[in-house]
């Protein structure tokens, strides 16, 4: 493992096809913000899509509000990455969607299960997941 001196180049390289799936940091110090890009104005978001990204949402402002001793970092950071995943996901209705939403719905419910303040909220993302799973 090498390091960097602080200041220089810290970027990620993404070689081969040129595309990069999930989340990454780097640079001293670094803090990570999600950021949403919405569909282009052609693209037919369904009511169900809206539903569940105003669930994924709803969950994400619940977990944020959390008292640190009520929820590990590690949890923590695992749901918010579940919750980019399933945003992510919503929109192909084709059957790799599909799975990846499921996979994330069972990822945040599992990282959440002790956290009884978000169990209403937890229950609202099921519901509106409920065309994938």
């Amino acid at each position: 493992m090498t390091s960097t001196p602080a200041g220089e180049d810290r970027g990620i390289h993404v070689s081969g096809h040129g595309t990069f799936t999930g989340n990454a940091q780097t640079g001293d110090h670094s803090r990570a913000e999600y950021v949403s890009h919405a569909p282009a104005a052609e693209d037919e978001v369904s009511d169900e899509v809206v539903r569940l990204r105003e669930a994924v949402e709803a969950l994400r402002d619940r977990i944020r509000a959390l008292d640190p001793a009520e929820l590990s970092a590690a949890e923590g950071s695992a749901a918010e990455s579940a919750l980019a995943e399933v945003e992510d996901a919503s929109l192909p209705a084709d059957e790799a969607g599909q799975g990846r939403v499921r996979n994330a719905i069972f990822t945040v419910t599992g990282a959440l299960a002790s956290v009884a303040s978000l169990s209403e909220s937890i229950r609202a993302l099921r519901d509106a997941a409920g065309p994938w799973l």
